[in-house]
């Protein structure tokens, strides 16, 4: 049995939909087990929330492996701590955490810091005799932060967005689910930590030139100051202090060399090169029609 914490998430989603294509056993925690969460009648949906350690008790119960995906906000490393230590209590073999690619470089912003405090909570507790083993998986930016972009695309046919003029090796999401479905479903990756990016360093510029030809009409890039796009980002339902940090890390040059450089890992991992953004686009393209 397969534990998916983060299910109704962009990864979390695919993270389920490819162990359930493997042939596994797959649970979901969700905090309101009465919604409908979509994920078909193949996962069993259980309750829990990650403030509150007694909460994770039923759902942990009988499960061999975890994947274990958390907001990203400062609650990050007590929800990482909670779990850990749930899953050792119900004797939980793996947890493959999804970490940032800040966690791998020992980045001092916000995000990367709470990221890194959560994999010391897992590596601590993974220490304990009963403790389980883990993997962390360190990807960089995802192919579909372009979806903030739709309703701009739409309306306006522009791109509205700050720092346009770092390259990234921008990935799929579908291929971080694919990198952390591999750790869950094969041995040898217990004790091992994995940078994963995309096969293309782009700037912002280059990936909206890839929409643009694939929605056959130009489409203008408008750059905006940080705290503008971290605004409307928060409007869509994204973490304002994410977006800004996230942005605000791409204005440091050793951020930029680290998150520009296209890496072996995920084909070395998974088998298969990562998707191209290109890819990402033709699949999501009626997002921006």
């Amino acid at each position: 049995m397969i534990l998916v914490v983060g299910a109704t998430g962009v990864v979390g989603r695919e993270v389920v939909a490819q162990l359930v294509a493997a042939g596994q056993e797959v649970r979901a925690l969700v905090r309101d087990q009465g919604l409908d969460h979509g994920l078909g009648g193949e996962v069993k949906v259980v309750p829990g929330d990650l403030g509150r350690l007694d909460s994770l008790t039923d759902a942990l119960t009988g499960v061999d492996s975890a994947f274990l995906l958390t907001g990203g906000g400062p609650e990050t490393p007590l929800h990482d701590a909670n779990f850990a230590t749930a899953a050792a209590r119900a004797g939980v073999r793996h947890l493959v955490k999804l970490s940032i690619i800040g966690a791998e470089y020992g980045f001092t912003d916000l995000v990367s810091t709470w990221h890194l405090a959560g994999e010391r909570a897992l590596r601590q507790i993974g220490e304990r005799p009963d403790g389980p083993q883990w993997t962390f998986l360190r990807p960089g930016e995802f192919s579909s932060n372009a979806r903030l972009w739709a309703g701009p695309v739409k309306e306006r046919g522009a791109v509205f967005w700050a720092q346009v003029d770092p390259k990234v090796a921008v990935i799929d999401p579908r291929d971080v689910a694919a990198a952390a479905v591999t750790a869950l479903t094969t041995e040898g990756h217990e004790g091992k930590t994995y940078r994963i990016g995309g096969p293309q360093a782009l700037d912002v510029r280059e990936r909206v030139d890839i929409l643009a030809a694939a929605l056959g009409k130009p489409l203008k890039l408008v750059e905006l100051p940080i705290a503008d796009v971290a605004q409307a980002a928060e409007r869509a339902g994204r973490q304002r202090l994410v977006v800004e940090t996230t942005l605000g890390n791409l204005t440091r040059p050793e951020f930029q060399e680290k998150a520009s450089q296209v890496l072996p890992t995920f084909e070395e991992l998974v088998g298969r090169p990562p998707r191209t953004f290109e890819n990402w686009v033709t699949d999501h393209l009626g997002i921006f029609r």
